[in-house]
């Protein structure tokens, strides 16, 4: 976990602890600043070091993005795994798990901004687009394993259904929410949200579904 706290005087930092405080105060000017504010000198300040300390640790701005964008990643897939899910059936606690990372997007704004601002630069930015698909498959890959418990509990309900795609469609679910937290908060309604996917969900255990469309052959990422 990311610590913003100076090592006490008198005592030298480890270099994991000087990595640590940087990447804090890192987080702290881009939520400022935005990722376009960010600068080696205002995050030096920010953890009351001198620039140089600060490349030492990291050679440049990129490096240091890239870096932060790694501790968000960590962050964003430990959150799933933290949340605590009761028991019951499979269908409520994987609609749960979507439910409760919907329900916290709004405390987490600067966490969700941070992100956006990383998708834009990810269009330019081969190293950036490569940890936007990484972020991507680990928080589908953090959803699979309920995925993997609804449908082994129902498999003639969904015919075709896979586990990664299940995971895919929670995950685009959720960012759109994100989205939509950020830019139209007044229309941000978690219960609304949530009883149209429960209703979705419902009508295929109830009427179940169409045969499968063809797999598509997916192309390779641009680079």
């Amino acid at each position: 976990m990311v610590n913003g706290e100076a090592a006490m005087p008198g005592r030298k930092a480890s270099e994991e602890q000087r990595r640590e405080q940087i990447l804090a105060a890192t987080l702290k000017v881009a939520a400022k600043e935005r990722l376009e504010g960010v600068t080696v000198r205002r995050v030096a300040a920010e953890a009351r070091l001198s620039s140089g300390l600060v490349f030492f640790h990291f050679a440049s701005k990129d490096a240091l993005l890239v870096a932060l964008l790694d501790w968000l990643i960590e962050a964003l897939v430990a959150r799933v795994r933290e949340v605590q899910l009761p028991e019951g059936a499979p269908r409520d606690r994987f609609l749960e798990l979507v439910r409760q990372r919907i329900a916290h997007l709004p405390e987490e704004r600067d966490f969700v901004e941070l992100f956006f601002d990383y998708w834009v630069m990810g269009t330019r930015h081969q190293e950036m687009r490569g940890k936007i698909r990484e972020a991507l498959q680990r928080y589908r890959d953090a959803f699979r394993p309920l995925a993997e418990e609804l449908l082994a509990s129902a498999p003639e309900r969904f015919p075709g259904v896979t586990a990664e795609g299940l995971a895919a469609v929670a995950v685009s679910f959720i960012q759109g929410c994100a989205m939509q937290s950020v830019m139209d908060p007044g229309r941000f309604d978690v219960e609304q949200f949530m009883w149209t996917l429960e209703a979705l969900v419902a009508r295929a255990e109830s009427q179940g579904l169409p045969p499968p469309p063809p797999r598509k052959r997916i192309p390779a990422p641009r680079r």
